[in-house]
């Protein structure tokens, strides 16, 4: 009897290993593909100000867009760290320190955005393009990570993860397109990711 329990524990503690070992290399490697082009999105938020139809953007605007640019810059830079280490030795706590930044870039993006209060409607909807693709992407990695006390996937939030050409597409058609005006167009040129 006690044979047998011995080995549905070791049957069980196997599988765990197992697929801590599946998940590990998967969320890491799609993260560290994905990441430099997240991390370049985040710096070309800042030049959409030159890609204003019309009226200026007011100094106000301007900063709290370079915020936003900073801030999302440094998150992933966190993040990059983060994966680094987890990659070169996985541990629940740096899992935790993962999960914790995931979450600020999730709360802090928003209301940076909300608060910067943008009145042209061109530049906020590409600023908020910009912000939700580098959002959902990196929730679409919180989605492949074990979790903290486990090893299984965060069950039932499974987003599809982009390949850092998809990411790149999708930032050039969502906040990057041209307009037809040559002077914007030629603005918005080094806004594009190649």
């Amino acid at each position: 009897m006690q044979s047998k329990s011995m080995k549905a524990v070791l049957v069980m503690v196997l599988c765990v290993a197992l697929a801590a070992t599946g998940c590990t290399a998967q969320w890491i490697s799609v993260a560290l593909a994905d990441l430099p082009v997240l991390t370049q999105m985040a710096l070309n938020i800042a030049t959409l100000v030159a890609a204003v139809e019309g009226r200026p953007v007011s100094p106000g605007e301007s900063a709290a867009i370079q915020n936003i640019s900073s801030s999302a810059y440094g998150g992933l830079n966190s993040l990059q760290t983060l994966y680094n280490q987890y990659k070169a030795n996985p541990n629940a706590g740096t899992l935790q320190k993962i999960q914790d930044v995931i979450a600020a870039i999730g709360q802090q993006l928003p209301a940076e955005l909300q608060a910067a209060h943008i009145s042209d409607p061109a530049l906020s909807a590409r600023v908020t393009a910009g912000v939700d693709l580098i959002l959902s992407t990196v929730q679409s990695f919180a989605t492949l990570m074990p979790t903290a006390g486990a090893t299984q996937r965060l069950a039932g939030r499974s987003l599809p993860i982009p390949k850092s050409g998809e990411l790149k597409a999708r930032w050039n058609q969502q906040v990057c397109p041209p307009t037809g005006n040559p002077a914007v167009d030629a603005a918005l040129a080094t806004c594009a990711l190649r």
